[in-house]
Parts: structure tokens; sequence; C-alpha cells
């Protein structure tokens, strides 16, 4: 491969990314219009994507357990 044909395939790819990157953002939109909690279900998403439900309920108990101290 040459630099050239680099450079292609590098652009080739990056514009897929970007349309990824507006499809995401429609998406979240369309979750919003819904009266459903975007960032908390990009969260999930992306826990369940990378295999890491565990950690993120973990994290989650960790701020539940912490707001009830504040509380008190």
């Amino acid at each position: 491969m040459n630099q050239k044909e680099a450079i292609a395939k590098l652009v080739k790819v990056f514009m897929e990314e970007e349309s990824l990157k507006e499809a995401i953002k429609d998406l979240k939109s369309d979750i919003k219009e819904s009266g459903l909690d975007a960032a908390v279900l990009s969260i999930v998403a992306k826990s369940l994507v990378a295999n890491k439900t565990d950690d993120l309920i973990k994290k989650s108990e960790d701020t539940i357990a912490a707001v009830a101290v504040a509380r008190s």
C-alpha cells in the first residue's frame, strides 16, 4: 500500500465514522423526544458493547450509597 492508497482508505473510514456519529445524534434526539433519558441509555448501551455491565452496576450502587450518606 502506498501513501495515496492509505489516505484514501482513511478518508473512507473517517467518512463512515462521521456518518455513524450523525446517526447516533439523531437516535439520541428520537430517544429524548420519546421522553427517555438518552444519556443514561447511552451509558448502558456502551457498557453492554464493552461487556462492562457489572462495572456499571457497581458504580451505580456506589453512587446511590454516596447519595444516601449525603442525605443522612
